[in-house]
This record gives C-alpha cells, structure tokens and sequence, in this order.
C-alpha cells in the first residue's frame, strides 16, 4: 500500500491484483514508450535524491506527467476511462481518521467534488508507478541495456 499526496490531500492506494494488472498494461501499451523517458527521470531524480520519491515531489515534477496525460487523452473514451477508473478504484483518501473510497465503479463517478481531470492524471500516474513498478522496471532495465546505461 503506497501513501502519497495530490493537492494537499492524503491517498493510499492498494495494489491492483494481477489481471487487472495485465489489462492495464495492455491499455498502456501505446502509450509506454512516452513514458520510458519519464520513468527514467523520475529514476535519475530518486537516485539522486537517496531516497523514493513522494507524491509532493511528484507536484514538483509535473512537467514530467505532460506525457502521460497527452496519451490518456489521445486514448479511445473506452481506454482512457478503463485506466483511470482501474487505477481510481485502489485509491481511498483519507478524511479525519477515517480512510474514504474514492472512486464508484458501479456509477463511475469520483466521490469528492475537488478531485478534478488533473488530480486524477496525478492519481492515476501514481498508482500505475506503484501496481506496475516491476513491469516498467523491468523496461527500463531493457531499455537502459540497449542505450548502453547503467
């Protein structure tokens, strides 16, 4: 379960289990080779850093979801909104002490008002970072292999 804040509010999210995983990757597909750059820089920056890299310093690297968000939105509806609600549906925020789901996936509706398009890119990007990490790992491993870098 990964913490991480967006807007000033706290989520976590839950790991999506396996075959929600797989039809993940298959609606990223077109999209991955966007986001290999990306990865790679969000590696460049933890390494640098010493330490994981927490939804705060993702607002600080928005820059680098611009990719993201240009392929959700060059996405089929179907795609884009299989994505996003995949990834909302692990999400829950925390209210007081209490931890509230976010998403209904029966309306597919977002159940606080003030998470918007942006927020919701940001959610999703982290939640894609955390359920799909061995997968991208593992294609930046390749890809690091084939340009040469370690």
């Amino acid at each position: 379960m990964a913490e991480f804040s967006v807007n000033g509010q706290s989520y976590r999210s839950a790991k999506i289990d396996a075959m929600r995983q797989f039809h993940l990757s298959r609606k990223l597909a077109p999209i991955i080779p966007t986001l290999i750059p990306v990865f790679l820089q969000l590696a460049e920056t933890t390494k640098a850093s010493g330490k994981p890299l927490s939804g705060d310093d993702m607002s600080s690297l928005s820059g680098l979801l611009e990719p993201f968000a240009e392929g959700i939105a060059s996405m089929s509806d179907e795609h884009a909104e299989y994505i996003l609600g995949t990834c909302m549906s692990v999400v829950q925020r925390q209210q007081g002490t209490a931890w509230m789901t976010v998403w209904n996936g029966g309306q597919k509706v977002c159940m606080f008002d003030d998470i918007d398009a942006g927020a919701m890119i940001q959610i999703g990007f982290q939640v894609i970072r955390e359920s799909l990490g061995p997968f991208i790992s593992g294609l930046l491993s390749t890809s690091m292999l084939q340009t040469g870098q370690r």
